[in-house]
């Protein structure tokens, strides 16, 4: 089977943004989230948008810049847009929907220390004009993790892609191409009853993918993942991923394990030279970068662009960690 008929498999009309938001479930959220991991450049990008609580009409969004010399860039921002997934500096929108998405910021971003942002929220950082332009184009078939339809209560997509595009960074141009994933979801959920959640993902130079999710909710637990390799994707279980000790992301040292009906799959991951950055989950819905260490009910999200190691073929992905602050701290 083909890549067109393997993407065929997932109804298009899910994987785009809903434009009617239920009025009955005030809980109810969207989100896309997207990394890439660029080692010729040693560009990174972690990106998010979503709707906020109570009011869905108004959309989150985040930047998280990892920059070739060792610092980074961030930006939070809200707009509201009832049509789209968009406000004044963040647009993300399907080309093709299970296949080819587009994602763009143009706006300003604050250039900041990600050890200071271990002890406070963003604040008195300087301002800069920051823009990106990025296209994701698959590189297999979408992920449905909850085998849903356009009716279902909870839906949630992965997706590996190539990721090629440019960041303007100090008004210089900077061309990328590498390998990145998107996920897009919708259900009905808020922060204030999240326990912890891994998120551990990679598309390699041959093609093959990884992903693996854990949650841990007080309504659900999740631990499931799938493997693409030559052309065809498995569902895999999972009993080894890394864990988090601190607000700087250790151990940067871990191993993920994947089980499928073909077999068992092992990778070693690497946090290369310690890089994170963290920020708060703000309780309905929210992303704030830097820590509130004066409110140890927050939950903390450290970010982390990851190399995975495969049976010896290496892969530029992510690693995202969130447990509660007063855990960590």
């Amino acid at each position: 089977m083909n890549n067109t008929e393997l993407h065929n498999k997932v109804d298009i009309a899910i994987d785009l943004i809903r434009t009617e938001i239920p009025s009955d479930k005030p809980d109810w959220t969207e989100n896309i989230c997207w990394t890439m991991h660029d080692p010729g450049t040693g560009i990174c990008l972690y990106g998010h948008m979503g709707r906020m609580q109570p009011d869905r009409s108004m959309w989150e969004g985040l930047s998280l810049v990892f920059l070739p010399e060792g610092g980074v860039l961030v930006n939070r921002s809200l707009g509201v847009n009832t049509s789209q997934a968009r406000n004044s500096e963040y647009e993300c929108k399907p080309i093709i929907a299970n296949k080819v998405w587009q994602y763009r910021f143009e706006g300003t971003m604050q250039r900041a220390d990600a050890n200071v942002l271990r002890t406070r929220p963003i604040g008195v950082e300087p301002s800069e004009a920051v823009s990106y332009h990025l296209v994701y184009d698959a590189v297999q078939p979408v992920y449905n993790m909850h085998d849903s339809n356009l009716g279902s209560e909870r839906m949630h997509l992965e997706q590996g892609a190539l990721v090629r595009g440019y960041f303007v960074i100090g008004g210089k141009r900077i061309e990328v191409s590498c390998t990145g994933y998107r996920d897009h979801s919708v259900s009905r959920r808020t922060f204030r009853t999240l326990d912890s959640e891994t998120w551990a993902h990679c598309a390699f130079p041959s093609g093959k993918v990884f992903s693996l999710l854990q949650v841990s909710r007080q309504e659900v637990q999740i631990l499931k993942g799938q493997v693409f390799e030559n052309g065809q994707m498995r569902i895999a279980a999972s009993d080894c991923y890394p864990d988090l000790v601190d607000t700087a992301g250790n151990p940067h040292i871990g191993v993920v394990r994947l089980q499928t009906d073909a077999g068992q799959a092992e990778l070693k991951c690497e946090v290369p030279n310690a890089r994170f950055v963290p920020f708060n989950l703000l309780p309905p819905t929210g992303l704030r970068p830097g820590l509130d260490l004066s409110n140890a009910g927050y939950m903390t999200a450290i970010e982390c662009p990851a190399i995975y190691t495969w049976d010896g073929e290496t892969g530029y992905g992510w690693l995202e960690r969130i447990r509660p602050t007063r855990a960590i701290t």
